[in-house]
Protein backbone atom coordinates (compact mmCIF):
# COMPACT_ATOMS: atom_id res chain seq x y z
CA UNK A 1 0.00 0.00 0.00
CA UNK A 2 1.26 3.47 -0.85
CA UNK A 3 2.91 5.49 1.94
CA UNK A 4 0.20 8.15 1.75
CA UNK A 5 -2.49 5.65 2.86
CA UNK A 6 -1.99 6.39 6.54
CA UNK A 7 -5.46 5.96 7.96
CA UNK A 8 -9.05 5.19 7.16
CA UNK A 9 -9.94 8.86 6.57
CA UNK A 10 -7.11 9.26 4.04
CA UNK A 11 -8.16 6.13 2.17
CA UNK A 12 -11.77 7.29 2.11
CA UNK A 13 -10.76 10.64 0.65
CA UNK A 14 -8.62 8.96 -2.00
CA UNK A 15 -11.43 6.65 -3.08
CA UNK A 16 -13.89 9.55 -3.13
CA UNK A 17 -11.60 11.54 -5.42
CA UNK A 18 -11.20 8.48 -7.62
CA UNK A 19 -14.98 8.23 -8.01
CA UNK A 20 -15.21 11.95 -8.74
CA UNK A 21 -12.65 11.59 -11.53
CA UNK A 22 -14.58 8.61 -12.97
CA UNK A 23 -17.94 10.39 -12.97
CA UNK A 24 -17.37 12.48 -16.16
CA UNK A 25 -16.12 9.36 -17.94
CA UNK A 26 -19.22 7.39 -16.91
CA UNK A 27 -21.48 10.24 -18.04
CA UNK A 28 -19.66 10.31 -21.39
CA UNK A 29 -20.14 6.54 -21.74
CA UNK A 30 -23.89 6.85 -21.17
CA UNK A 31 -24.24 9.79 -23.58
CA UNK A 32 -22.09 8.25 -26.34
CA UNK A 33 -23.43 4.70 -26.17
CA UNK A 34 -26.95 5.31 -24.85
CA UNK A 35 -28.41 8.74 -25.38
CA UNK A 36 -26.96 9.55 -28.83
CA UNK A 37 -27.94 6.22 -30.47
CA UNK A 38 -31.43 6.68 -28.96
CA UNK A 39 -31.58 10.24 -30.27
CA UNK A 40 -30.64 9.04 -33.76
CA UNK A 41 -33.40 6.45 -33.54
CA UNK A 42 -31.26 3.30 -33.79
CA UNK A 43 -32.04 1.91 -30.31
CA UNK A 44 -35.08 1.90 -28.05
CA UNK A 45 -35.60 3.96 -24.89
CA UNK A 46 -34.92 0.89 -22.72
CA UNK A 47 -31.70 0.06 -24.60
CA UNK A 48 -30.44 3.57 -23.87
CA UNK A 49 -29.79 2.47 -20.27
CA UNK A 50 -27.72 -0.63 -21.16
CA UNK A 51 -24.30 1.03 -20.59
CA UNK A 52 -25.09 2.21 -17.06
CA UNK A 53 -26.80 -1.12 -16.31
CA UNK A 54 -23.59 -2.98 -17.23
CA UNK A 55 -21.56 -0.73 -14.93
CA UNK A 56 -23.96 -1.18 -12.01
CA UNK A 57 -24.08 -4.96 -12.45
CA UNK A 58 -20.28 -5.21 -12.52
CA UNK A 59 -19.90 -3.14 -9.36
CA UNK A 60 -22.68 -5.04 -7.54
CA UNK A 61 -21.21 -8.42 -8.49
CA UNK A 62 -17.92 -7.56 -6.79
CA UNK A 63 -19.72 -6.10 -3.78
CA UNK A 64 -21.80 -9.26 -3.32
CA UNK A 65 -18.73 -11.54 -3.52
CA UNK A 66 -16.85 -9.58 -0.87
CA UNK A 67 -19.96 -9.31 1.31
CA UNK A 68 -20.27 -13.10 1.32
CA UNK A 69 -16.55 -13.34 2.16
CA UNK A 70 -16.97 -10.93 5.09
CA UNK A 71 -20.07 -12.78 6.30
CA UNK A 72 -18.38 -16.19 6.25
CA UNK A 73 -15.28 -14.93 8.07
CA UNK A 74 -17.37 -12.68 10.35
CA UNK A 75 -15.46 -9.51 9.47
CA UNK A 76 -17.86 -6.84 10.67
CA UNK A 77 -16.25 -3.70 9.25
CA UNK A 78 -14.61 -5.28 6.23
CA UNK A 79 -17.08 -4.05 3.58
CA UNK A 80 -17.04 -0.53 4.97
CA UNK A 81 -13.29 -0.28 4.47
CA UNK A 82 -12.66 -2.55 1.47
CA UNK A 83 -14.29 -0.54 -1.35
CA UNK A 84 -15.53 -3.85 -2.66
CA UNK A 85 -17.34 -2.51 -5.74
CA UNK A 86 -14.18 -1.15 -7.44
CA UNK A 87 -12.92 -4.40 -9.09
CA UNK A 88 -16.20 -5.00 -10.92
CA UNK A 89 -16.59 -1.30 -11.73
CA UNK A 90 -13.17 -1.01 -13.34
CA UNK A 91 -13.53 -4.35 -15.11
CA UNK A 92 -16.79 -3.29 -16.76
CA UNK A 93 -15.25 0.01 -17.86
CA UNK A 94 -12.53 -1.78 -19.86
CA UNK A 95 -14.88 -4.29 -21.51
CA UNK A 96 -16.71 -3.86 -24.85
CA UNK A 97 -20.19 -2.31 -24.80
CA UNK A 98 -21.99 -5.50 -25.81
CA UNK A 99 -20.36 -7.85 -23.29
CA UNK A 100 -23.08 -10.29 -22.13
CA UNK A 101 -24.32 -9.67 -18.59
CA UNK A 102 -23.41 -13.15 -17.34
CA UNK A 103 -19.80 -12.66 -18.46
CA UNK A 104 -19.63 -9.30 -16.66
CA UNK A 105 -20.88 -11.04 -13.49
CA UNK A 106 -18.41 -13.93 -13.77
CA UNK A 107 -15.49 -11.63 -14.59
CA UNK A 108 -16.31 -9.33 -11.67
CA UNK A 109 -16.51 -12.30 -9.31
CA UNK A 110 -13.10 -13.55 -10.51
CA UNK A 111 -11.69 -10.04 -10.06
CA UNK A 112 -12.84 -9.89 -6.44
CA UNK A 113 -11.74 -13.44 -5.69
CA UNK A 114 -8.24 -12.63 -7.00
CA UNK A 115 -8.15 -9.81 -4.46
CA UNK A 116 -9.46 -11.90 -1.57
CA UNK A 117 -6.99 -14.73 -2.20
CA UNK A 118 -4.20 -12.44 -1.01
CA UNK A 119 -6.13 -11.32 2.06
CA UNK A 120 -8.38 -8.57 0.76
CA UNK A 121 -7.99 -4.83 0.36
CA UNK A 122 -4.41 -3.60 0.50
CA UNK A 123 -2.78 -7.03 0.19
CA UNK A 124 -3.29 -8.07 -3.44
CA UNK A 125 -0.29 -8.30 -5.77
CA UNK A 126 -2.13 -8.00 -9.09
CA UNK A 127 -4.73 -5.45 -10.15
CA UNK A 128 -8.04 -7.32 -9.53
CA UNK A 129 -9.93 -5.80 -12.46
CA UNK A 130 -7.18 -6.83 -14.86
CA UNK A 131 -7.15 -10.37 -13.47
CA UNK A 132 -10.88 -10.52 -14.25
CA UNK A 133 -10.16 -9.11 -17.71
CA UNK A 134 -7.47 -11.73 -18.34
CA UNK A 135 -9.91 -14.47 -17.32
CA UNK A 136 -12.50 -13.22 -19.83
CA UNK A 137 -9.87 -12.98 -22.59
CA UNK A 138 -8.82 -16.59 -22.01
CA UNK A 139 -12.25 -18.13 -21.49
CA UNK A 140 -14.61 -15.89 -23.47
CA UNK A 141 -12.46 -14.60 -26.34
CA UNK A 142 -15.55 -14.20 -28.53
CA UNK A 143 -16.51 -11.19 -26.37
CA UNK A 144 -13.78 -9.19 -28.10
CA UNK A 145 -15.13 -9.45 -31.64
CA UNK A 146 -15.19 -6.11 -33.45
CA UNK A 147 -18.95 -5.55 -33.47
CA UNK A 148 -19.12 -5.79 -29.66
CA UNK A 149 -17.13 -2.54 -29.39
CA UNK A 150 -19.49 -0.51 -31.58
CA UNK A 151 -22.70 1.11 -30.43
CA UNK A 152 -25.56 0.78 -32.90
CA UNK A 153 -24.99 4.22 -34.41
CA UNK A 154 -21.29 3.48 -35.00
CA UNK A 155 -22.18 0.18 -36.68
CA UNK A 156 -24.27 2.15 -39.18
CA UNK A 157 -21.71 4.90 -39.83
CA UNK A 158 -18.20 3.36 -39.50
CA UNK A 159 -17.20 0.64 -41.96
CA UNK A 160 -13.92 -0.22 -40.21
CA UNK A 161 -12.78 -2.12 -37.13
CA UNK A 162 -11.65 -0.47 -33.90
CA UNK A 163 -8.59 1.77 -34.51
CA UNK A 164 -5.94 -0.64 -33.22
CA UNK A 165 -7.48 -3.64 -34.97
CA UNK A 166 -7.60 -1.61 -38.16
CA UNK A 167 -3.94 -0.63 -37.63
CA UNK A 168 -2.95 -4.30 -37.43
CA UNK A 169 -4.46 -4.87 -40.88
CA UNK A 170 -2.72 -2.13 -42.88
CA UNK A 171 0.45 -2.37 -44.92
CA UNK A 172 3.57 -1.26 -43.04
CA UNK A 173 2.62 1.01 -40.15
CA UNK A 174 -0.20 2.69 -42.05
CA UNK A 175 -0.77 6.18 -43.39
CA UNK A 176 -2.93 8.98 -41.96
CA UNK A 177 -5.66 8.07 -44.46
CA UNK A 178 -5.63 4.46 -43.27
CA UNK A 179 -5.29 4.96 -39.51
CA UNK A 180 -7.05 8.22 -38.70
CA UNK A 181 -9.27 9.34 -41.58
CA UNK A 182 -11.78 6.45 -41.31
CA UNK A 183 -12.72 7.84 -37.87
CA UNK A 184 -12.68 11.52 -38.81
CA UNK A 185 -9.65 13.26 -37.36
CA UNK A 186 -7.35 13.11 -34.35
CA UNK A 187 -9.77 15.42 -32.52
CA UNK A 188 -12.28 12.55 -32.55
CA UNK A 189 -9.65 10.35 -30.89
CA UNK A 190 -9.04 13.03 -28.27
CA UNK A 191 -12.72 13.62 -27.52
CA UNK A 192 -13.71 9.97 -27.74
CA UNK A 193 -15.90 9.76 -30.85
CA UNK A 194 -14.34 6.45 -31.88
CA UNK A 195 -15.28 2.82 -31.18
CA UNK A 196 -13.64 1.04 -28.26
CA UNK A 197 -14.17 -0.33 -24.77
CA UNK A 198 -16.53 1.65 -22.57
CA UNK A 199 -14.04 3.96 -20.80
CA UNK A 200 -11.06 3.88 -23.13
CA UNK A 201 -12.24 6.15 -25.95
CA UNK A 202 -12.13 9.64 -24.40
CA UNK A 203 -8.47 10.52 -23.97
CA UNK A 204 -9.43 14.08 -23.05
CA UNK A 205 -11.40 12.99 -19.98
CA UNK A 206 -8.56 10.66 -18.96
CA UNK A 207 -6.12 13.59 -19.19
CA UNK A 208 -8.47 15.74 -17.10
CA UNK A 209 -8.69 12.93 -14.52
CA UNK A 210 -4.88 12.66 -14.47
CA UNK A 211 -4.50 16.37 -13.76
CA UNK A 212 -7.13 16.32 -11.01
CA UNK A 213 -5.81 13.15 -9.35
CA UNK A 214 -2.21 14.38 -9.55
CA UNK A 215 -2.98 17.80 -8.08
CA UNK A 216 -4.89 16.18 -5.21
CA UNK A 217 -2.00 13.69 -4.74
CA UNK A 218 -4.39 10.78 -5.22
CA UNK A 219 -2.21 8.95 -7.75
CA UNK A 220 1.51 8.66 -8.41
CA UNK A 221 1.87 11.17 -11.24
CA UNK A 222 5.22 9.87 -12.52
CA UNK A 223 3.86 6.51 -13.67
CA UNK A 224 1.30 7.72 -16.28
CA UNK A 225 3.62 10.51 -17.48
CA UNK A 226 6.57 8.18 -18.10
CA UNK A 227 4.32 5.37 -19.40
CA UNK A 228 2.56 7.46 -22.04
CA UNK A 229 5.77 9.37 -22.78
CA UNK A 230 7.66 6.15 -23.50
CA UNK A 231 4.99 4.91 -25.92
CA UNK A 232 5.00 8.34 -27.60
CA UNK A 233 8.78 8.47 -28.02
CA UNK A 234 9.09 4.91 -29.32
CA UNK A 235 6.23 5.23 -31.82
CA UNK A 236 7.45 8.70 -32.86
CA UNK A 237 10.87 7.24 -33.70
CA UNK A 238 9.30 4.29 -35.54
CA UNK A 239 7.12 6.71 -37.53
CA UNK A 240 10.05 9.00 -38.38
CA UNK A 241 12.22 6.07 -39.50
CA UNK A 242 9.45 5.15 -41.94
CA UNK A 243 8.74 8.71 -43.06
CA UNK A 244 5.47 9.29 -41.16
CA UNK A 245 4.49 12.44 -39.30
CA UNK A 246 3.49 13.40 -35.77
CA UNK A 247 0.04 11.88 -36.30
CA UNK A 248 1.53 8.40 -35.82
CA UNK A 249 2.61 8.63 -32.16
CA UNK A 250 -0.53 10.66 -31.41
CA UNK A 251 -2.62 7.88 -32.90
CA UNK A 252 -0.95 5.38 -30.56
CA UNK A 253 -1.35 7.33 -27.33
CA UNK A 254 -4.95 8.28 -28.13
CA UNK A 255 -6.02 4.77 -29.20
CA UNK A 256 -6.97 1.72 -27.21
CA UNK A 257 -6.84 1.63 -23.44
CA UNK A 258 -3.51 3.42 -23.01
CA UNK A 259 -4.74 6.64 -21.40
CA UNK A 260 -7.30 4.97 -19.14
CA UNK A 261 -4.90 2.20 -18.18
CA UNK A 262 -2.07 4.63 -17.45
CA UNK A 263 -4.18 6.90 -15.23
CA UNK A 264 -6.45 4.44 -13.42
CA UNK A 265 -4.86 0.98 -13.62
CA UNK A 266 -1.10 1.46 -13.57
CA UNK A 267 -1.39 3.82 -10.58
CA UNK A 268 -3.37 1.47 -8.37
CA UNK A 269 -1.86 2.27 -4.93
CA UNK A 270 -1.69 -1.39 -3.95
CA UNK A 271 -0.01 -2.81 -7.06
CA UNK A 272 2.32 0.04 -8.11
CA UNK A 273 5.72 1.27 -6.94
CA UNK A 274 6.05 3.62 -3.97
CA UNK A 275 9.59 4.91 -4.57
CA UNK A 276 10.12 7.71 -7.14
CA UNK A 277 12.83 5.75 -8.98
CA UNK A 278 10.65 2.63 -8.94
CA UNK A 279 7.74 4.58 -10.41
CA UNK A 280 9.87 5.89 -13.28
CA UNK A 281 11.22 2.41 -13.99
CA UNK A 282 7.67 1.08 -13.85
CA UNK A 283 6.49 3.65 -16.39
CA UNK A 284 9.40 2.86 -18.71
CA UNK A 285 8.78 -0.89 -18.57
CA UNK A 286 5.06 -0.43 -19.13
CA UNK A 287 5.71 1.68 -22.21
CA UNK A 288 8.23 -0.72 -23.73
CA UNK A 289 6.07 -3.82 -23.08
CA UNK A 290 2.95 -2.11 -24.45
CA UNK A 291 4.74 -1.23 -27.70
CA UNK A 292 5.97 -4.83 -27.96
CA UNK A 293 2.41 -6.12 -27.62
CA UNK A 294 0.99 -3.61 -30.09
CA UNK A 295 3.55 -4.41 -32.76
CA UNK A 296 2.87 -8.11 -32.38
CA UNK A 297 -0.85 -7.60 -32.96
CA UNK A 298 -2.20 -7.35 -29.40
CA UNK A 299 -3.63 -4.39 -27.48
CA UNK A 300 -1.29 -4.95 -24.56
CA UNK A 301 -2.11 -2.32 -21.93
CA UNK A 302 -3.85 -4.75 -19.57
CA UNK A 303 -1.25 -7.48 -19.99
CA UNK A 304 1.63 -5.00 -19.63
CA UNK A 305 0.28 -3.75 -16.31
CA UNK A 306 -0.20 -7.31 -15.00
CA UNK A 307 3.35 -8.26 -16.00
CA UNK A 308 4.83 -5.21 -14.30
CA UNK A 309 2.66 -5.83 -11.20
CA UNK A 310 4.80 -8.92 -10.66
CA UNK A 311 7.98 -6.79 -10.83
CA UNK A 312 6.91 -3.98 -8.49
CA UNK A 313 8.74 -5.42 -5.49
CA UNK A 314 12.02 -5.64 -7.44
CA UNK A 315 11.58 -2.14 -8.90
CA UNK A 316 10.96 -0.67 -5.45
CA UNK A 317 14.01 -2.49 -4.13
CA UNK A 318 16.08 -0.74 -6.82
CA UNK A 319 14.40 2.52 -5.83
CA UNK A 320 15.27 2.06 -2.17
CA UNK A 321 18.88 1.12 -2.90
CA UNK A 322 19.32 4.22 -5.06
CA UNK A 323 17.53 6.53 -2.63
CA UNK A 324 20.80 7.99 -1.35
CA UNK A 325 22.84 7.25 -4.47
CA UNK A 326 20.95 7.71 -7.73
CA UNK A 327 23.90 6.34 -9.71
CA UNK A 328 23.02 2.84 -8.48
CA UNK A 329 19.86 2.92 -10.60
CA UNK A 330 21.44 4.40 -13.74
CA UNK A 331 22.41 1.00 -15.12
CA UNK A 332 18.76 -0.12 -15.05
CA UNK A 333 17.63 3.00 -16.92
CA UNK A 334 20.35 2.46 -19.51
CA UNK A 335 19.39 -1.19 -20.00
CA UNK A 336 15.71 -0.34 -20.51
CA UNK A 337 16.52 2.37 -23.05
CA UNK A 338 18.92 0.10 -24.93
CA UNK A 339 16.08 -2.41 -25.22
CA UNK A 340 13.66 0.37 -26.25
CA UNK A 341 16.02 1.68 -28.95
CA UNK A 342 16.73 -1.82 -30.27
CA UNK A 343 13.03 -2.64 -30.43
CA UNK A 344 12.28 0.66 -32.16
CA UNK A 345 14.75 -0.19 -34.91
CA UNK A 346 13.53 -3.79 -35.19
CA UNK A 347 9.85 -2.79 -35.42
CA UNK A 348 10.61 -0.04 -37.94
CA UNK A 349 12.54 -2.46 -40.17
CA UNK A 350 9.88 -5.15 -39.86
CA UNK A 351 7.20 -2.73 -41.03
CA UNK A 352 9.04 -1.44 -44.08
CA UNK A 353 7.11 -2.04 -47.28
CA UNK A 354 8.82 -2.92 -50.54
CA UNK A 355 7.15 -1.53 -53.67
CA UNK A 356 3.94 -1.05 -51.66
CA UNK A 357 3.72 -4.76 -50.90
CA UNK A 358 1.36 -5.81 -48.13
CA UNK A 359 3.24 -7.78 -45.41
CA UNK A 360 -0.06 -9.45 -44.46
CA UNK A 361 -0.39 -10.91 -47.97
CA UNK A 362 1.42 -13.99 -49.29
CA UNK A 363 1.41 -15.73 -52.67
CA UNK A 364 1.58 -19.46 -51.98
CA UNK A 365 1.64 -20.43 -55.64
CA UNK A 366 0.96 -18.93 -59.07
CA UNK A 367 0.47 -21.05 -62.17
CA UNK A 368 -0.42 -20.16 -65.74
CA UNK A 369 -2.45 -22.73 -67.68
CA UNK A 370 -3.46 -21.69 -71.20
CA UNK A 371 -5.20 -18.33 -70.81
CA UNK A 372 -5.85 -18.75 -67.07
CA UNK A 373 -3.65 -17.64 -64.15
CA UNK A 374 -4.35 -19.53 -60.94
CA UNK A 375 -3.33 -17.94 -57.64
CA UNK A 376 -3.22 -19.65 -54.25
CA UNK A 377 -2.81 -16.87 -51.72
CA UNK A 378 -3.28 -15.94 -48.05
CA UNK A 379 -4.23 -12.71 -46.29
CA UNK A 380 -4.19 -12.01 -42.56
CA UNK A 381 -7.75 -11.77 -41.22
CA UNK A 382 -9.20 -11.24 -37.76
CA UNK A 383 -8.56 -14.77 -36.48
CA UNK A 384 -5.57 -15.69 -38.64
CA UNK A 385 -4.74 -16.39 -42.27
CA UNK A 386 -7.52 -16.54 -44.85
CA UNK A 387 -6.45 -18.77 -47.74
CA UNK A 388 -8.05 -18.55 -51.16
CA UNK A 389 -7.74 -19.68 -54.77
CA UNK A 390 -8.32 -17.02 -57.41
CA UNK A 391 -8.55 -17.72 -61.14
CA UNK A 392 -7.95 -14.91 -63.63
CA UNK A 393 -8.94 -15.27 -67.26
CA UNK A 394 -8.64 -12.57 -69.94
CA UNK A 395 -7.44 -10.10 -67.27
CA UNK A 396 -10.54 -10.59 -65.10
CA UNK A 397 -11.16 -12.63 -61.95
CA UNK A 398 -13.65 -15.35 -62.85
CA UNK A 399 -13.42 -17.40 -59.65
CA UNK A 400 -12.72 -16.71 -55.97
CA UNK A 401 -12.84 -19.67 -53.57
CA UNK A 402 -11.97 -19.49 -49.86
CA UNK A 403 -10.03 -22.69 -49.18
CA UNK A 404 -9.52 -22.18 -45.42
CA UNK A 405 -9.92 -19.56 -42.72
CA UNK A 406 -9.81 -19.07 -38.94
CA UNK A 407 -12.51 -16.42 -38.64
CA UNK A 408 -15.34 -16.92 -36.13
CA UNK A 409 -18.39 -18.67 -37.56
CA UNK A 410 -20.75 -15.74 -36.98
CA UNK A 411 -18.32 -13.29 -38.62
CA UNK A 412 -17.77 -15.46 -41.69
CA UNK A 413 -21.49 -16.22 -41.95
CA UNK A 414 -22.20 -12.49 -42.21
CA UNK A 415 -19.81 -12.32 -45.17
CA UNK A 416 -21.65 -15.22 -46.82
CA UNK A 417 -25.07 -13.74 -46.08
CA UNK A 418 -24.04 -10.50 -47.81
CA UNK A 419 -22.82 -12.47 -50.85
CA UNK A 420 -19.61 -10.51 -50.36
CA UNK A 421 -17.33 -12.89 -52.27
CA UNK A 422 -19.45 -12.48 -55.41
CA UNK A 423 -19.52 -8.70 -54.87
CA UNK A 424 -15.71 -8.71 -54.86
CA UNK A 425 -15.69 -10.38 -58.27
CA UNK A 426 -18.35 -8.04 -59.69
CA UNK A 427 -16.63 -4.91 -58.31
CA UNK A 428 -13.02 -5.98 -58.93
CA UNK A 429 -12.41 -2.87 -61.04
CA UNK A 430 -13.67 -0.51 -58.32
CA UNK A 431 -12.82 -2.11 -54.99
CA UNK A 432 -12.22 1.20 -53.19
CA UNK A 433 -15.93 2.01 -53.39
CA UNK A 434 -17.08 -1.41 -52.17
CA UNK A 435 -18.20 -1.17 -48.54
CA UNK A 436 -17.13 -3.74 -45.99
CA UNK A 437 -19.68 -5.89 -44.16
CA UNK A 438 -21.04 -4.33 -40.99
CA UNK A 439 -20.10 -6.36 -37.86
CA UNK A 440 -17.53 -8.27 -39.95
CA UNK A 441 -15.39 -5.34 -41.03
CA UNK A 442 -11.99 -6.93 -40.42
CA UNK A 443 -12.86 -10.15 -42.25
CA UNK A 444 -14.47 -8.44 -45.24
CA UNK A 445 -11.68 -5.84 -45.40
CA UNK A 446 -9.10 -8.65 -45.44
CA UNK A 447 -10.93 -10.32 -48.34
CA UNK A 448 -11.01 -7.03 -50.24
CA UNK A 449 -7.27 -6.57 -49.69
CA UNK A 450 -6.63 -10.14 -50.79
CA UNK A 451 -8.34 -9.49 -54.13
CA UNK A 452 -6.64 -6.12 -54.52
CA UNK A 453 -3.19 -7.63 -53.84
CA UNK A 454 -3.74 -10.40 -56.39
CA UNK A 455 -4.74 -7.86 -59.03
CA UNK A 456 -1.66 -5.74 -58.23
CA UNK A 457 0.56 -8.75 -58.71
CA UNK A 458 -1.20 -9.75 -61.93
CA UNK A 459 -1.07 -6.33 -63.64
CA UNK A 460 2.63 -6.49 -64.64
CA UNK A 461 1.82 -9.72 -66.55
Amino acid sequence: MGPFLRNEDDTKKIMTRLLISLLPIIIFIVVKNGYLPYRYGVISFIEMFNPILNIIIGALSSLIVESIYALILRKKNYIKNSYAFFPGLFLTLILPLHTPIHIIVIGSMIASISKLIFGGFGKNIFNPALVGYLFIVLVYSNVFTTNNYFNQYELDTISRATPLTNASMVSGIGSYDELVKPYGSLSNFLIGNIPGSLAETSALLCIAAYIYLSITKTIKWRIPLVYVGTVFVMTFCIGRLLGEGIYYPLFHILSGGLMFGAVFMATDPITSCVTPVGQILQGLLLGVITVIFRFTGVEGVAFSILIVNALVFALDKIGMVSRFNILKSVVFFILIWIVAIALTIVFANSRKTVDNQDPNFNIISKNKIDNQTIYNVSQEGYGGKIKAQIIIENDLIISLEITSHRETNDRYQLVLDEDYINKLIVNQGNLDNLDTVSSATVTSNALKKLVSNVLKDYKPN
